[in-house]
């Protein structure tokens, strides 16, 4: 838990309470950042492969 600037008292199920709270806004953030981080690996592996299969199709010829 945080350190409180002041000595005025807390309830501790309130504050367990609110930190579940940012816990679970800090998840979901991470979540969705994650999500836009594995669809931009997606679309990179996909260029990648069509760059191989282009570069497949132009082997030297002897």
């Amino acid at each position: 838990m945080r350190p409180r600037p002041n000595a005025e008292e807390i309830d501790p199920i309130a504050d367990l309470r609110a930190n579940l709270n940012l816990l679970r806004y800090s998840v979901e953030q991470m979540t969705e950042a994650m999500k836009s981080i594995l669809q931009d690996m997606r679309g990179f592996d996909a260029r990648l492969s069509a760059l191989e299969a282009s570069c497949g199709d132009r082997s030297p010829r002897d």
